[in-house]
């Protein structure tokens, strides 16, 4: 058993008095049929634009003829709901993995961004239809609160073009609770393994046109592994305002301040051997990453009175970012940013008859500015420590570089879909991006680092301009009446973020063009409604932004010709006593004949993937099951010499639901206790030799968490 430190014998005395507070008074109920408490719903809410239900989001969804799903709320707050991995690892398409048990995670739709483990890319991320990513197309895991969200869009690839998404991935769209349809007051605490203990308190209403909902949580860990605690507090909410029954307008507010200590990257027999260390000179730097983020978004949605719609939207974002890390492959630094984004957008959707037939159409702009102030510290002491091989100290030394970063996006989109009848629907749009980036340098004190003689990484000042337009042509034909088969063919087009450009190079943008087809629907068997969703889709990219060699060392550079093809399932069932779902990916990625790597497997991603859910209905209404997590094996270099093994976990989950709003919740994960790697970095060539690339999974947990709905 690894000792415990004297810093983690805190008790859990918030816990005991928040349940003994959520608990008090409450004599046993009549049971509910309803897998969560049922929430009463102002009947306001349906006019409301800003207000729709998740059935509701599902069904204009499927106007688009591709993968597309919505995840609800009340499926993952069955369990532990604290980071995008609990509530998006069911969601058809959608790969995520936790870099050490926390927010930060690779997450990647049909190959997108499948070389990160942070700061993600490759998506369009949005809140409530407004984009959370920066300006550069990076994007904060942090910057979600999961139990403040009703239910999740999730649009893969060009199915995302009705909010301007161009991207290879997609968009997820998180949508948060509203005064129309939150409870008057909801707690909740959550506690388990790793000292792992989170509360939220949300509170909503509305009083004729005027509506508000806030929630407040605090989530605290110190992780499975050592030197892996977070502290994550977070507020959000909205106001609303129904200024006529053709015009709303909603505010949304979000302040999140997360600290994270980075436990780095292990060998795989260093994994094998004990997962729970971290890496000795992520200890030595003390490796983190901070921030805190202010944002605020508007939102205007007029309806015609023939029922088209014209909706605006502007936001405004301040993020501090503080980043102890050894971010140069060539030495050690301290990264500190204050970057600024803002953005506008105009969406307008028309509907019209023609020839006796139905046409929606849809077309938008959307406009975002970023500057970021960057500066990169050195360490007061880089002298080596005999015998280790490498420095250590914490205190931040003198100033190596400054710049400033700048980046614009405009996406001018438009879609247009045509029912021919009642069988057949064709979907045709076009998306066309302009992009810049800009890096200017003010301070470059480049040369040889004085303590090491190592070089210091190069930089220079540069500015790159991006356009391309990308079409998009589909069709929906309807089999039966719950089934429905699609097709597309769509362009998509991503410009480097800054992250890509750290070895101060200017690269191309990623483009390609993927072809889908799919089928979607469900039947009633019995007392049973199966679901299942399904697509297969083949990209062919240029330009990909990959890790490859560059003389003898690494660095983000552009792929010639790549392909991504694989394979999307979603299948559920629901019956008065047992639910299952599951989520299948095959994922195949690799190299078009490449003049380093020629045909192999793009590393980062395992080539399949499962995880599925099931419950029996017990005496009380208390739901209980098994929960799989399953992969193959995944390569770490491009040249496939290094891999991380399958796994398979398994987990179980317990949890009741109560008439009068109270619910509880028990949930074990990796019970078997498996020496496992969640995830890996990714390099070019490792040569076959075992390398400090592997992020161990959490071990065995436990969690239990109660709330209550007034």
């Amino acid at each position: 058993m690894r000792p415990i430190k004297q810093e983690e014998t805190r008790p859990l005395r918030p816990l005991a008095l928040a349940i003994a507070a959520i608990s008090a008074g409450f004599s046993v109920p009549a049971f509910a049929e309803h897998v969560l408490p049922a929430v009463t719903i102002n009947a306001d809410a349906q006019n409301s634009a800003f207000s729709v239900s998740p059935a509701k989001a599902l069904n204009e969804l499927q106007k688009a003829p591709g993968g597309v799903s919505v995840v609800d709320a009340q499926d993952y707050l069955t369990g532990r709901a604290g980071t995008m991995e609990d509530t998006l690892k069911l969601a058809p398409g959608v790969f995520i993995a936790s870099r050490f048990g926390s927010d930060e995670a690779r997450i990647s739709i049909r190959g997108s961004g499948l070389q990160r483990t942070f700061h993600g890319r490759g998506l369009l991320l949005l809140q409530d239809g407004v984009p959370i990513n920066l300006a550069d197309g990076g994007f904060d895991m942090q910057a979600i609160e999961p139990q403040a969200t009703r239910y999740i869009e999730v649009e893969r690839g060009a199915n995302a073009l009705r909010y301007g998404g161009g991207t290879l991935g997609g968009a997820i769209n998180y949508v948060s609770e509203t005064g129309r349809t939150s409870p008057v007051l909801s707690l909740r605490a959550e506690a388990g393994s790793f000292y792992y203990q989170r509360y939220n308190l949300s509170a909503g209403g509305q009083k004729g046109a005027l509506d508000a909902f806030a929630s407040a949580n605090f989530q605290e860990q110190d992780g499975f592994r050592d030197h892996a605690r977070q502290r994550n507090t977070r507020f959000v909410g909205n106001v609303g305002v129904q200024l006529s029954p053709q015009l709303e307008n909603r505010t949304y507010v979000t302040v999140v301040e997360t600290d994270s200590e980075l436990p780095g990257n292990l060998t795989y027999a260093q994994l094998k051997a004990d997962p729970r260390q971290a890496n000795t000179r992520a200890v030595a730097r003390d490796q983190h990453r901070d921030f805190m983020l202010y944002r605020l978004a508007n939102r205007t949605q007029y309806t015609h009175a023939n029922g088209d719609s014209t909706e605006a939207s502007v936001f405004v974002a301040k993020k501090r970012l503080y980043h102890p890390i050894e971010f140069f492959p060539t030495g050690p630094g301290v990264l500190e940013q204050d970057s600024q984004d803002w953005g506008v957008g105009l969406r307008h959707t028309a509907n019209t008859t023609w020839d006796s037939k139905t046409q929606q159409h849809i077309v938008g702009v959307q406009w975002r500015h970023g500057l970021t102030d960057d500066e990169r510290y050195g360490y007061a002491n880089n002298a080596f420590v005999p015998g280790q091989g490498f420095a250590v100290g914490q205190a931040r030394g003198a100033l190596d570089h400054r710049q400033q970063l700048s980046a614009d996006n405009i996406d001018l989109y438009g879609q247009s879909s045509w029912d021919w009848s009642p069988k057949l629907t064709t979907v045709a749009g076009v998306q066309s991006s302009f992009a810049t980036r800009k890096q200017t340098v003010e301070i470059d004190n480049n040369g040889l680092d004085p303590a090491t003689g190592a070089t210091l990484l190069p930089t220079g000042s540069y500015s790159e301009s991006y356009q391309r337009t990308s079409p998009k042509i589909g069709l929906i034909y309807r089999l039966a009446k719950d089934t429905e088969a699609y097709a597309n063919v769509s362009g998509s087009f991503e410009p480097p973020s800054f992250s890509e450009a750290l070895n101060n190079q200017p690269l191309k943008a990623q483009r390609a063009i993927t072809a889908e087809v799919g089928a979607r629907g469900h039947i009633h068997l019995a007392d049973a409604r199966l679901g299942w969703d399904a697509s297969l889709y083949r990209a062919r990219i240029r330009n990909e932004l990959l890790t490859l060699a560059v003389g003898t060392s690494s660095a983000t550079i552009n792929a010639d010709k790549t392909l991504h093809q694989g394979v999307e399932l979603g299948l559920s069932a629901r019956a008065n006593a047992w639910r299952a779902q599951a989520s299948y990916l095959y994922n195949d990625f690799r190299f078009v004949r490449d003049a380093s790597a020629g045909n192999n497997d793009i590393a980062g991603l395992p080539s399949q993937v499962l995880n599925a859910e099931v419950a029996v209905k017990l005496p009380g209404n208390v739901w209980f099951g098994p929960t799989l997590q399953s992969a193959s094996r995944a390569w770490v270099d491009h040249k496939n010499t290094l891999n991380a093994p399958g796994y398979s976990v398994y987990g179980v989950k317990l949890n009741q639901s109560m008439s009068n709003g109270f619910a509880w919740f028990v949930e074990g994960r990796n019970l078997g206790d498996k020496r496992y790697a969640s995830t890996t970095g990714v390099i070019f060539d490792a040569g076959g030799a075992d390398q400090a690339q592997f992020s161990p999974g959490d071990g065995r947990a436990v969690y239990a968490g109660v709330s209550q709905a007034f």
